[in-house]
C-alpha cells in the first residue's frame, strides 16, 4: 500500500500492491462545491 496519488510511481517501484488514487479522482471537487 502507498499514500498519495502523486507518489504512485515510487510506490510501484518499491513494490506496492495496492495503490490509492483518491486525490487523482477527486482533485477538482472542492472547486465544484464553491459554485
Amino acid at each position: 500500500s502507498m499514500g498519495m496519488s502523486g507518489d504512485f510511481e515510487v510506490g510501484i517501484e518499491e513494490g506496492a500492491t495496492l495503490v490509492r488514487v483518491g486525490s487523482a479522482l477527486f482533485e477538482g471537487l472542492a472547486d465544484l462545491s464553491l459554485n
